[in-house]
């Protein structure tokens, strides 16, 4: 008789075996799974498969490209036919991705190539901090450089027409571009940062490697795990405008509604919306009335105000409304506040500030 522990064993590996499921991949898979939460990027690992390929999809002229991605090249044909292969790093001793089972890869051996690949993500929120993380690992000839980066564009602008015409257009203006990779046979993070100038990013990963020894010279560009997050401003403040008189902001109100200032005000377009205040007590100033014989020498004393922020409103609108608590407040204490709110311009984000404004505590 099986004793009931070797029997209960027996019986679990019956069931893997019957639906070819490995207890480990099944782990990994459901990591990594759960490591991509949040991310903004449409199969930013790579792991979603073709049902006609159990892999990548098929694209002429023999290419293997992760879905949701689109490939870009410069090419000079025919004179400098500098097009690589794309592939899928399937689980090789060549390829072997990061993590999971696939990634994207670009080779080519004779001659270098400058390509990549690239996805405009939509429904992003504009003016606010967006992070994107792709690992790569770069093999040639000893002495290569791999001149691999990531980049973002703040317009989610198309840099090719469609998935049969994959020359690059051009690059769009105002590209946020990573620190290069440098060193081969290693993964590395790439990290770009970036604040969108519209609703649209274009995510793009970039590879020229070069050689220039006397060898034939191979190159590989292996990618995995890109990641795209909104992230917030450095304590949640926004930058700092340039000065406090704008005229993008008009109609300021401030009205107390039990323990709560609201403040209102309306943007000529559409911006995110903060205030900054510091709250100044009711305090009677000291008087000394002593009579001295002597040289008494009193402490300097100053006066300081900590400024208290509220909650960032990303939300791109043209009225804007935020509360100050006044809760263990009383009559004649002082709210000082500015209005703040962050808008897209052609090449960047600005911060338009109006203040200060008071409001005294009945």
């Amino acid at each position: 008789m099986i004793p009931f522990r070797k029997q209960a064993l027996s019986i679990i590996l019956l069931i893997l075996l019957l639906f070819n499921l490995n207890p480990i991949s099944s782990t990994t898979a459901h990591q990594v799974a759960d490591s991509d939460e949040g991310n903004l990027l449409a199969n930013g690992d790579f792991e979603i498969e073709d049902p006609d390929t159990n892999g990548f999809k098929w694209y002429p002229p023999n290419h293997y490209l992760a879905l949701n991605w689109y490939r870009w090249w410069v090419n000079d044909w025919p004179a400098h036919p500098l097009i690589p292969e794309y592939d899928d790093m399937r689980p090789t001793g060549r390829w072997p991705p990061v993590s999971g089972t696939h990634g994207q890869v670009y080779f080519k051996w004779g001659a270098n190539y400058k390509a990549g690949i690239y996805q405009v993500v939509e429904n992003v929120t504009p003016c606010m901090p967006h992070e994107f993380t792709m690992y790569v690992c770069s093999s040639g000839n000893a002495g290569t450089q791999p001149h691999a980066q990531i980049a973002l564009g703040p317009q989610g602008t198309r840099i090719t027409t469609d998935h049969d015409h994959n020359d690059l257009l051009a690059w769009p203006p105002y590209m946020q571009w990573s620190a290069e990779q440098t060193n081969l046979h290693t993964w590395e993070e790439l990290t770009v940062t970036t604040e969108p100038l519209g609703t649209k990013l274009t995510a793009i990963t970039y590879a020229n490697p070069l050689y220039t020894g006397t060898e034939l010279p191979y190159y590989d560009t292996w990618w995995d795990n890109g990641k795209l997050y909104q992230r917030d401003f450095p304590d949640g403040k926004l930058p700092e405008p340039a000065d406090w008189r704008s005229s993008y902001l008009e109609n300021v109100n401030a009205q107390q509604v039990g323990e709560q200032l609201n403040v209102t005000w309306t943007s000529t377009g559409v911006a995110s919306t903060q205030v900054w205040y510091t709250i100044e007590p009711d305090t009677e100033p000291v008087t000394l009335t002593t009579t001295f014989s002597h040289t008494v020498y009193l402490p300097l004393c100053s006066k300081t105000s900590r400024t208290y922020i509220t909650t960032l409103d990303s939300e791109p609108v043209t009225s804007h409304s935020a509360s100050i608590s006044l809760a263990g407040l009383k009559s004649e204490d002082r709210i000082t506040y500015q209005i703040l709110s962050r808008r897209p311009e052609t090449a960047a984000c600005v911060t338009e500030g109006l203040g200060p404004f008071e409001y005294v505590i009945p």
